[in-house]
């Protein structure tokens, strides 16, 4: 969690509950005499502006953690990928496994692909971040031709993820788990891979 959202959440609840120590501490006054009625209004005001603020930073610290944990991204390695006579030669740095991979494949377009786990809200809200797996990338055809595939394997296929495609809704806390993919053209960029809580995202920057 954010330091400020963290700080701001807990700011407000601090304030919130010294607000209603004072407000019962004041009720407790006005009952037994020691307190005027009118000095109590005057403080009661001051209450419950103080409790109107603490549930602003409260309600702003909320937002501001569903915002930040429903667009959070996650920058996973890059890809360069070149026609090479008709074949694309292409090196992925993976940021995870701290590791590059050199390989050529087939067609005008590459391809990444992958597992992902998808956590439920409450386990996103309160900061899980991805589960996923870089499997392989494939070369596509975009039209006509010999349709030839070719793949490069990241990962060989797990048996824990034949697992969580077959019984991920019946696991606490997870939402879905599927496959996921996201292609390019081959052109000379370099595209960073991110991974926010759907799946794969290419960027030039």
């Amino acid at each position: 969690m954010d330091t400020f959202v963290l700080v701001t959440g807990i700011t407000g609840v601090l304030l919130f509950v010294i607000a209603l120590a004072i407000l019962i501490n004041s009720v407790i006054s006005v009952i037994r005499g020691t307190k005027k009625i009118g000095n109590f209004l005057a403080g009661l005001l001051l209450v419950l502006l103080a409790g109107a603020f603490a549930s602003s930073l409260i309600y702003l610290s909320l937002f501001l953690q569903t915002f930040d944990r429903f667009t959070h991204e996650e920058k996973i390695g890059w890809v360069y990928a070149e026609n090479d006579n008709g074949s694309i030669r292409a090196t992925f740095y993976h940021a995870g496994a701290n590791r590059m991979h050199f390989f050529y494949i087939a067609g005008n377009q590459w391809m990444i692909e992958g597992y992902f786990l998808r956590w439920g809200t409450v386990m996103r809200w309160l900061g899980a971040d991805a589960y996923y797996r870089i499997t392989r990338f494939t070369g596509r055809r975009e039209q006509g031709g010999e349709q030839v595939i070719t793949a490069y394997e990241i990962h060989p296929e797990e048996y824990l993820w034949k697992f969580l495609l077959r019984n991920a809704e019946k696991i606490p806390g997870v939402d879905a788990a599927y496959g996921i993919a996201a292609f390019q053209y081959c052109r000379p960029d370099t595209f960073y891979v991110y991974i926010n809580n759907t799946g794969f995202i290419l960027r030039t920057r």
